[in-house]
């Protein structure tokens, strides 16, 4: 997988589909499909163990709160408050509950949940960014790197046990705007208050540089870095080249620098950027979804072809929560004649859930053996 993500030549094109347990909310009257339970390890030993692919396993480090800072978190009616106290100030956000609300009685920061729920976001001025420095911060304390370190050690094992690749999944950017600021507030103000976006992601980037730098010292192969929102679905080309450049391009640097892969998930909204994406040294490019509005496998491979590696197939929207295996197999057959065998790897983009009918894993899987 690590040689045909740096676009090696390869004894087979790696077929490396993305499991999603899916969350509670997701499944409610829907069967479970997966023929293995809600875990990693349950996981690897059926898709490298008896279906014979390949896989991946992914970790990440959390956020640790500086010196002064404390936080709190109540309900009225059916409205959750959490106010973080911090030396600069109070940073606080609301959410409505309903039975979508996953996280409990919390309002978590970049969460996917946030955007539908909010009542009032974190950040809405420079300082709610301010507050914010103190908290989104990498580990200092001794405890807590040894607790990281015991992770990362038990994550290894797993991995080399079953031979896959551990990634580092860090790195929000613009993504995790939208969860902070919400998806139509963020769009606007990259236009009417630039300078309050620009102060938010150079905290969110200097977070991310620390966790990477962390996360590939304790021997992650490589960074899975979120872009999954980063696309013109809600932002211009002007906008994310002003704001993501620069920091897109240190972040690959780092990783390289300790030879290690830098990918990028980016499943929509990448046409009208491709010249730039081929600017950033991205070595794999994480889940762009050929089969959707306009995306365009051709034109990905001639523009991006010569350095990066795509890791996709399948569209879990048009193809996988149906059952239409042969529709899955004509994708996985119009991947392979739009990309070759050189720097492809099949997964559904973005994921194969656990709700999805199993026989279109099957059929994916049975039709990549077939031409890799």
């Amino acid at each position: 997988m690590l040689a045909a993500m740096r676009r090696q030549s390869v004894d087979h094109v790696p077929c490396a589909p993305f499991m999603n347990f899916q969350p509670e909310d997701q499944r409610w009257g829907k069967r479970w499909q997966f023929p293995f339970g809600p875990s990693d390890r349950e996981m690897l030993e059926y898709m490298t163990g008896e279906l014979g692919v390949d896989q991946v396993l992914q970790t990440t480090i959390g956020y640790y709160p500086g010196p002064g800072v404390s936080s709190r978190v109540w309900m009225e009616g059916d409205i959750i408050h959490k106010v973080w106290t911090t030396p600069s100030g109070e940073l606080r956000s609301s959410v409505r509950f309903d039975e979508h609300w996953l996280p409990g009685l919390d309002v978590p920061f970049l969460h996917d949940y946030n955007p539908s729920h909010f009542v009032e976001p974190w950040i809405k001025s420079m300082q709610d960014v301010d507050c914010l420095r103190h908290i989104l911060l990498p580990p200092r304390e001794i405890d807590d790197l040894a607790r990281i370190r015991f992770r990362f050690q038990q994550a290894k094992r797993l991995a080399e046990r079953y031979r896959v690749a551990l990634f580092l999944s860090a790195g929000m950017g613009l993504t995790g705007a939208v969860n902070m600021f919400g998806p139509e507030e963020a769009s606007i103000l990259c236009v009417t208050e630039p300078d309050l976006i620009d102060a938010y992601l150079e905290v969110n980037h200097q977070y991310n540089l620390k966790i990477m730098e962390l996360g590939l010292d304790m021997g992650a192969d490589g960074v899975r870095r979120n872009g999954f929102y980063e696309s013109c679905d809600l932002y211009s080309p002007a906008v994310l080249k002003r704001f993501l450049g620069d920091r897109l391009k240190r972040e690959a640097a780092l990783t390289h620098s300790a030879g290690k892969l830098f990918s990028y998930t980016l499943l929509t909204g990448y046409v009208p950027i491709l010249d730039w994406l081929a600017s950033l040294r991205i070595d794999s490019l994480v889940c762009p979804d050929v089969f959707l509005r306009d995306g365009n496998a051709r034109l990905l491979a001639a523009t991006l072809g010569a350095t990066t590696s795509f890791w996709t197939g399948p569209s879990d929207t048009v193809h996988m929560p149906y059952e239409r295996p042969e529709e899955v197999r004509g994708a996985v057959r119009h991947v392979f004649e739009a990309f070759g065998k050189t720097g492809l790897l099949i997964t559904p983009c973005s994921s194969a859930k656990a709700t999805f009918p199993w026989e279109n894993v099957l059929a994916m899987v049975d039709e990549w053996k077939k031409l890799c």
